[in-house]
């Protein structure tokens, strides 16, 4: 700490320019020079704009032996909590430092990354295993006067309490919260991997409370909470030799029924949140589900780009090519299939339905509208629904409250009644229910997509994300994608991180040399070996940094509702 406030010191009212010495590496200095330590804590700065020096990026390396000395293969659920029980101190702090009667850009500023209840990959906090320490990293704006020159002490005692706070937090660490932590999450893991190894697609435990408060994330409290039919009831062994009990539901077809608030939708929307690990308390945390899952909806108005709908549609009128299908504005029945096409396109192996967000005249044609109505172009998803699992072995959760269509041909049926589920399955199959399917031959389904990057090497001047309780879109000059209703797609963090993606897709002059899904693996592995990664800093310059795991199916959905784009289906 001597030598760093030695060396800011001395810019005390001289130009913010001066700030690039923390970050940037002359031929004559040594990077060590620029690593600074305090109490056992090393710590260094990054920039985050040529044009903006005094917006840094403060690194705070802490020793996993603060921690605790256990080793475990999966560093995520650490770096989750420390990030969880490191932020809010931080954030807390930077609140002391405000002062109304000074300009903003005279205040000491910093932020540290904000999380929800879901145990995911962001880059807040990384676990380096080189070093065997965690990289905690804080927004940080040096303190200016007059908008130009520095407040270096200022800048000195805001680092100091950051660290010192730091440093006293580390020591009240709960070690058997951190273990209550990592044994929840490896208990997840397990789940998932036991449902992929026995033909289950949804794990819901026993106990489990899935309704939330309203307009929170929060478990709903004073709420009956989840209990499996008998005959829909697992135990899955644990390999500490312990075992949880729950519902599980095989893969198939798979219909969850009920009357009005009987908890269809709720069981169905804490299934989609299932791809995620929750945290211990939230409710869901042994709500397990196939992570390639993707909720399907009607989507007026969203673009298609040269997409082959034979799967679900005969013809179109005025003679439009069905085979390489474009529109900007695709009605409902259109974009709920273009939405499933896509979701085979993005590997999913399950898909989820709501009655309530979907086209009608997509989901059903029942027996006596086929009788009276002979010339229809649509075929229903009805008629495609078994031969996704039989074909393509992609299952599907149907929620139905209206009518009987997909009772005859699921696999199983839940009724949920008051917020308990029973399995009536059984029951469904002595009733006589008319089967009104009509045997369609094989669908064609879109197996590869490339996507034709934009006609010029310019980089994108213009980034931004629209967040809030209506909206969400991405933004990249006069590219946009409208993502509303990608519902598993919960933070700004996962949206600046979609942003980032875009960017590097829509850029790379190479995209439509592999199929689409290749290309954002690849991505992956990329943004993965650099620990979700730096920005560039021309990106950097535009956004906020913080980064928060998406899925690639995610980015594939993303990048196919993006207006402004061109897509070739096969080479």
């Amino acid at each position: 700490m001597k030598r760093f406030r030695s060396i800011i010191l001395p810019m005390q009212g001289h130009s913010k320019s001066q700030l690039h010495w923390l970050y940037n590496t002359a031929s004559n200095i040594e990077e060590k020079e620029k690593i600074f330590s305090y109490e056992g804590f090393k710590f260094w700065f990054a920039g985050r704009g040529h044009r903006t020096p005094e917006k840094l990026l403060l690194y705070v390396e802490i020793p996993a032996a603060l921690v605790g000395e256990r080793v475990i293969s999966n560093m995520v659920p650490l770096e989750s909590y420390l990030l969880s029980y490191l932020s809010p101190i931080i954030n807390d702090l930077s609140k002391e430092y405000v002062n109304t009667a000074k300009n903003v850009r005279e205040k000491a500023q910093f932020s540290a990354q904000t999380i929800n209840e879901h145990v995911i990959k962001r880059n807040g906090m990384v676990y380096d295993s080189d070093t065997q320490c965690f990289i905690f990293k804080i927004n940080f704006t040096v303190p200016l006067v007059n908008a130009l020159s520095v407040n270096a002490k200022l800048a000195i005692k805001s680092i100091q309490d950051i660290l010192a706070h730091m440093k006293d937090a580390m020591k009240l660490l709960n070690k058997e919260e951190i273990e209550r932590h990592l044994l929840t999450y490896s208990k997840q893991q397990q789940i998932r991997q036991y449902i992929k190894q026995n033909h289950f697609c949804v794990f819901v435990a026993d106990g489990s409370i899935l309704p939330r408060d309203n307009g929170t994330n929060k478990p709903m409290k004073n709420v009956i909470p989840f209990n499996s039919p008998k005959d829909l009831r697992i135990n899955i062994p644990f390999l500490d030799g312990t075992s949880i009990s729950g519902m599980g539901i095989k893969q198939g077809v798979t219909v969850i029924t009920g009357g009005g608030y009987s908890g269809k939708s709720t069981l169905l929307n804490a299934i989609e949140m299932g791809i995620y690990n929750h945290v211990p308390g939230d409710g869901r945390e042994f709500v397990i589900t196939d992570d390639t899952a993707l909720k399907i909806y009607a989507e007026d108005g969203r673009p298609v780009h040269n997409i082959d709908l034979s799967p679900f549609f005969k013809y179109l009128p005025n003679g439009i090519e069905i085979d390489r299908f474009s529109t900007l504005h695709a009605s409902g029945s259109v974009s709920q299939a273009v939405n499933i096409i896509e979701a085979m396109g993005g590997k999913s192996r399950l898909l989820l339905i709501d009655e309530d967000r979907s086209a009608t005249n997509f989901m059903i044609r029942d027996a006596n509208i086929r009788k009276i109505v002979k010339r229809e172009p649509i075929i229903p998803f009805t008629d495609r629904v078994r031969g996704l699992y039989t074909e393509r072995e992609v299952s599907t959760i149907l929620v139905i409250g209206s009518s009987t269509e997909y009772l005859s041909y699921a696999d199983t049926v839940i009724l949920m009644d008051d917020y308990i589920a029973r399995n009536i399955t059984d029951k469904v199959k002595t009733l006589d229910l008319a089967e009104c399917r009509v045997e369609e031959t094989r669908a064609k389904w879109m197996e590869k997509r490339y996507l034709i990057p934009k006609q010029t090497y310019e980089p994108f001047i213009y980034f931004n994300y629209i967040s809030n309780e209506n909206t969400k879109k991405i933004i990249l000059d006069e590219y946009n994608a409208d993502i509303t209703l990608l519902t598993a797609l919960t933070s700004e963090n996962q949206l600046n991180t979609l942003t980032y993606m875009m960017e590097r897709l829509l850029t790379d002059q190479n995209s439509d040399r592999a199929d689409l899904m290749e290309v954002i693996y690849k991505l992956f592995e990329d943004m993965y070996l650099n620990q979700i990664g730096e920005p560039s800093t021309s990106f950097n310059f535009k956004m906020e940094s913080w980064f928060e795991a998406v899925r690639p199916i995610d980015v594939f959905c993303c990048v196919s509702r993006m207006r402004g784009l061109s897509f070739m289906n096969e080479k």
